[in-house]
């Protein structure tokens, strides 16, 4: 992202029952708010375990959400095979739309039904950026009664697809997400241009989860393993994520772009957390 503070010229939006975008129709009685430029998508909703917050604890209760990118973001609920439902679709196209308060000028807070929040039982987020600066995701998710589930921590796993989107363009429709998510699934990709699949915050050949920096730390200018400036609303518990697409890293971090006109780190990125790896209600 490009930290050059501009007038925003990004719409407003808020998700609702008739908002729509290129992800498709918003899912009836969630609600958010936030300057980023982007709409709501939502699709089927199908029964299964409690994802993203409570994992297996049986409450059924909303979902509160903040969640910021550097750039671009979408995240969901689903099974291991697909995506039930998205939420957000949200192109940052300035530093204040990432990081700057109130909650809704820079990062987005959502309210998600618990009927969404209990469809299958994976959490997905998906993500992009441009090609200036950083790039990296950050977010916070609870209900009432279990423990927050954050970005940066957890067993996280996500496959880098190599198909790339610029800023503008709204990013990948429902229906391309979950044909990645299959692909990634069956595994076996090109690892020039993807991860091979689904890869963990273990090192290995084709990349891995990177887990960055607390959202605890101000900052001036970017540097390895202080990227980024503290974001308004979201808990210090929270870590930055993104993929790490180069195993023999001796220099440089994941989380600043290394220069250059390629897609070099692979996005868009799939993140997903099962409900089996989500903290249990304290006891």
């Amino acid at each position: 992202m490009n930290l050059r503070l501009v007038p925003s010229l990004a719409l407003a939006f808020a998700l609702h029952g008739s908002a729509c975008s290129d992800a498709g129709t918003a899912d009836p009685g969630v609600s958010g708010s936030g300057s980023g430029s982007g709409g709501a998508g939502g699709g089927e909703i199908g029964p299964g375990e409690i994802a993203g917050v409570g994992g297996g604890s049986g409450l059924s209760t909303d979902v509160n959400v903040i969640i910021t990118a550097d750039n671009a973001y979408g995240f969901g609920y689903g099974t291991g095979d697909k995506l039930l439902n998205y939420f957000g679709g949200i192109e940052n196209l300035l530093a204040g739309e990432i990081f700057s308060c109130p909650v809704g000028h820079g990062p987005e807070s959502y309210r998600v039904p618990a009927g969404s929040a209990d469809a299958g039982n994976y959490l997905y987020i998906v993500t992009y950026a441009d090609m200036l600066t950083t790039q990296g995701v950050l977010g916070q998710f609870f209900r009432d009664g279990a423990e927050p589930v954050f970005t940066g921590s957890g067993a996280w796993e996500v496959c880098a697809t190599g198909e790339d989107y610029d800023l503008g363009s709204h990013g990948p429709a429902l229906e391309t997400i979950n044909e990645h998510i299959a692909s990634c699934n069956r595994g076996g990709l090109d690892p020039q241009t993807t991860s091979a699949g689904w890869v963990t915050a273990e090192p290995s050949a084709y990349g891995h989860v990177a887990f960055g920096e607390a959202n605890d730390t101000a900052r001036d200018d970017p540097q390895p393993g202080n990227e980024f400036p503290i974001v308004c609303g979201i808990d210090e518990g929270a870590r930055w994520m993104w993929f790490e697409w180069d195993p023999d890293r001796s220099s440089g971090s994941p989380f600043l772009w290394p220069g250059g006109d390629g897609n070099v780190t692979k996005d868009f990125l799939i993140f997903r957390l099962g409900a089996e790896f989500v903290p249990e209600v304290p006891r």
